[in-house]
């Protein structure tokens, strides 16, 4: 199987697309990619390999393009004015462009038939629509045609453009466009598995065409066809040659009316055998039903007398419970009112406690000045003793000196007298002179009289003794000048 690659570009969306040929004989068939926008979608789903027997006999000769479906079905966040300007570039890419190269390029001078599983569905049915007399023929493959799928809530009116159910609503009975849709062959096939979501877009489809008089081949197959590539090969192997066989297509409604019918059939014989054992498995299970039912109202019984007796068990501790809140409310206001004077006396403990630490500083200081006190006095009751020791050893030698004075005194008289002696026997006569000075010892007794007055100083020197250490013994000195 002969492959060739050439790249072609687009002036309206400034892109350029890849064109892959497969085969070298045969009906040319334009092949519009899947989701993934790309011309080797089909070749790396198997479905260039699967078709190689129809390009190996020389009946079709596939060109797969790329698509520029992400910048207009699958850019949903985009505005719809770029959407559906980049959409009707693409599809005037393929008029204008991709038409005439596959026409120039191909091995066969018939007209392409358009080819599209998916989005690629979508797309070769919109290429069919606008540009019906550049076709052959059309095989749409699990398509959604309804723009309502591709759009964030209610299209605008600018998606009618683009929308095949708009254009074919648009078509005018006699319009050139509805001629030539007349004479092509178009098949559109879907399953009916959960997965193909666009089968009711299909069927309006349908109903569409069929009211403009265009007849085309509309099958819906199994309820486990789905939404794959493995059934996308099956659908085209069977599909595509009816399409390019003459008469083929028309053969196909009749035989698909027929297979649809027995699929229904099934189906609805499938439905019921399930719907039977459904009925089968509720019956059963409404039996179990009963059963629990009654064992259920024996138990409802049961329950309720327990409510009742719990009812009437709450209802009591209710009661119980409520006096109990209102004696913790009364304690609770007895307890914040017994708190309140506790903060009161605490107030004043801590105040007492304040003043007992003021106390207890000056007593502190009381203290310490007695403690001085007691110091001064001990040490002046010391200076007394030793200022009364001092006197009495003063007024013991007080007493020393004034008898050895007297004593001196009295040898002093007794020289004197013993001096004068001679001279009295010479003066005789002179009695009143001798008279006299014995009459001066009265002056000896009147120096005795003055002891007093040393004793009078000890006295004062006593009483002064606690001045400190200025005091002290009476020195020689002065115990002489107090004499």
């Amino acid at each position: 199987m002969k492959a060739q690659m050439f790249t072609l570009e687009s002036k309206d969306l400034q892109k350029s697309f890849d064109v892959a040929v497969f085969g070298e004989s045969g009906t040319p068939v334009l092949v519009f990619p899947e989701g993934d926008s790309s011309f080797a979608s089909w070749q790396e789903a198997g479905m260039i390999d699967g078709l190689a027997s129809l390009m190996d006999d020389g009946a079709v000769q596939l060109f797969c393009v790329d698509s520029a479906d992400d910048l207009g079905w699958y850019s949903r966040f985009a505005i719809d004015e770029y959407r559906v300007d980049n959409i009707e570039g693409y599809l005037s890419f393929v008029k204008d462009g991709l038409v005439p190269f596959v026409r120039a390029h191909a091995a066969s001078p018939a007209a392409p038939v358009a080819l599209g599983a998916g989005m690629g569905a979508l797309n070769a049915t919109l290429a069919v629509l606008r540009d019906p007399a550049s076709f052959g023929g059309l095989l749409a493959l699990s398509g959604s045609y309804d723009v309502r799928a591709f759009v964030n809530g209610e299209p605008s009116a600018l998606w009618e453009k683009v929308s095949p159910l708009s254009l074919v609503d648009a078509l005018g009975p006699r319009a050139k466009a509805t001629q030539e849709l007349k004479r092509l062959r178009l098949a559109f096939v879907c399953g009916q598995e959960q997965s193909e979501s666009g089968i009711a877009s299909q069927k309006t489809l349908e109903e569409a065409l069929a009211q403009k008089g265009v007849k085309a081949t509309f099958e819906y197959w199994g309820y486990d066809v789905s939404h794959s590539w493995g059934w996308w090969l099956e659908e085209t192997r069977q599909l595509l040659p009816a399409i390019l066989s003459p008469g083929g297509l028309e053969e196909r409604r009749v035989s698909a009316r027929v297979a649809y019918a027995a699929n229904e059939d099934e189906h609805a014989r499938a439905a019921l055998t399930d719907a039977r054992e459904r009925l089968a498995a509720a019956r059963d299970a409404l039996k179990i039903a009963i059963k629990d039912a009654e064992a259920t109202a024996a138990r409802v019984q049961r329950e309720d007398a327990s409510v009742e007796q719990k009812r009437g068990r709450e209802a009591d501790l209710m009661a119980k419970a409520a006096k109990l809140w209102e004696e913790r409310d009364r304690v609770a206001a007895l307890l914040a009112e017994a708190e309140g004077k506790a903060r009161d006396v605490q107030g004043q403990a801590d105040a007492a406690a304040h003043d007992r630490a003021d106390a207890e500083w000056i007593a502190g200081e009381a203290k310490a000045a007695v403690e001085h006190a007691t110091q001064n006095r001990l040490s002046a009751e010391a200076r007394i003793a030793e200022c009364e020791a001092a006197v009495e050893a003063a007024q013991a030698a007080s007493a020393a000196a004034a008898s050895a004075l007297s004593a001196v005194r009295a040898e002093a008289d007794a020289e004197v007298a013993a001096a004068k002696r001679p001279a009295a026997k010479k003066a005789a006569a002179k009695r009143p002179a001798a008279k006299k000075a014995a009459s001066k010892k009265p002056a000896a007794k009147k120096a005795a009289t003055k002891k007093p007055a040393a004793k009078k100083a000890a006295t004062t020197k006593k009483t002064t003794g606690t001045s400190g250490a200025k005091g002290g013994k009476a020195s020689p000195k002065a115990a002489r000048g107090a004499k």
